[in-house]
């Protein structure tokens, strides 16, 4: 996506259903909401900001830029749209709010697309079934359009966005992805289920050419992070038929005899073995992972998945520089880039300085307990 955008996440409302509580500073598996939203966004904007009318040094800890409303008065998520295009950098502004931990990872590449298809000022997601307006992707073109609707006493979104040249963009993919936190008791629930505590893992891959290292870095990161104090699960894909068995072994036998699953265990370990009629996704993958023993994921292969990455060239490698996208956190080579199109936008990184990679990714994290 070479259009950059910018993203706020609304968290300026009084937050009535949550009984007055400031619901971006509700922990969920114990992070505030707002920084599980902030960790999906990485990677789909280059600016992340945050709209906070209330407690701003709460969401001031995080390191982002935090702004209030523009207008006084709690006008609620159109009133936080207008400062968040004027305070963004970009000419695109995603907008999305704070009580959606879950939202698609390619938000932001689809609503763009969109636009640029359609030549619209805005666009805005539907889950197939509802459409979700404050997942929205603005133009500062409409910037007056939307101050003249708000000091005409104009606060509903869906109608202000139908006023103007816009697209509604089909999500029912991922409609699962709109899964937004309204009440106390919803947010107990969510914070006691295995499977949602298992999808709040954070996610990094590491991506490039066959033979740029990315497995050999992987094995020099984990202790650095370890020493960080982080927890690192790692999941890994291969091209070649994989067999973590040995033939003549039990568990081989129960699985050459038809078992679809055998898990095996001793003092030390455990261990599934899983037969599959097709390759499994990667968040079936990741859901599969304990988050009571991990803080972070890394990431080798699924190179065209929607997740924040670290992209690795060798210059021996001989191949071109590949496509910065949109996901592209951080660029790590073992020579000195220059003239790169990226440059600027992209930190550089060097591929053979573990610990400065480490020290990026332990920046990058979202703070955990």
């Amino acid at each position: 996506m070479e259009q950059q955008i910018s993203a706020v996440i609304l968290c300026g409302g009084l937050s009535r259903r949550m009984q007055g509580a400031d619901k971006g500073l509700q922990k969920l598996q114990g992070k505030p909401l707002f920084m599980h939203v902030k960790a999906r966004l990485q990677g789909q904007a280059q600016q992340i900001l945050i709209n906070a009318n209330r407690h701003q040094e709460g969401y001031l800890k995080c390191g982002l830029p935090v702004f209030i409303d523009e207008l006084d008065g709690f006008l609620g998520p159109l009133s936080g749209m207008l400062s968040g295009l004027k305070q963004s950098q970009t000419q695109w502004v995603l907008f999305v709010p704070c009580d959606a931990p879950f939202l698609p990872l390619d938000l932001a590449e689809r609503l763009l697309q969109t636009v640029q298809q359609t030549q619209a000022d805005l666009a805005y997601a539907s889950d197939g079934e509802r459409e979700h307006p404050t997942f929205a992707l603005l133009n500062k073109k409409l910037i007056e359009p939307l101050q003249r609707y708000l000091l005409a006493g104009g606060r509903k979104v869906r109608d202000f966005m139908r006023q103007q040249r816009y697209a509604v963009v089909d999500f029912s993919d991922q409609a699962q992805a709109f899964a937004n936190i309204n009440y106390p008791a919803q947010l107990a629930e969510i914070n006691c289920s295995p499977e949602r505590e298992k999808s709040a893992l954070t996610m990094l891959g590491i991506s490039g050419y066959s033979g740029s290292g990315k497995t050999t870095l992987l094995e020099k990161l984990l202790p650095h992070l370890q020493q960080k104090g982080l927890r690192v699960a790692v999941i890994k894909h291969t091209h070649h038929d994989l067999h973590t068995d040995k033939p003549g072994k039990d568990s081989w036998r129960m699985t050459q005899a038809g078992a679809s699953q055998v898990a095996v265990t001793c003092d030390q370990r455990w261990a599934i073995m899983t037969e599959t009629a097709s390759a499994v996704s990667l968040d079936y993958l990741a859901r599969q992972l304990d988050p009571d023993l991990n803080d972070l994921v890394l990431v080798e292969g699924f190179k065209h998945e929607p997740l924040p990455k670290i992209l690795l060239h060798r210059q021996a490698a001989g191949k071109p520089f590949p496509e910065i996208d949109e996901q592209v956190l951080a660029v790590a080579t073992d020579y000195l880039c220059q003239n790169q199109p990226w440059q600027g936008n992209v930190p550089s990184l060097d591929l053979n300085a573990v610990e400065q990679i480490a020290d990026f990714i332990a920046a990058w994290l979202p703070p955990h307990e």
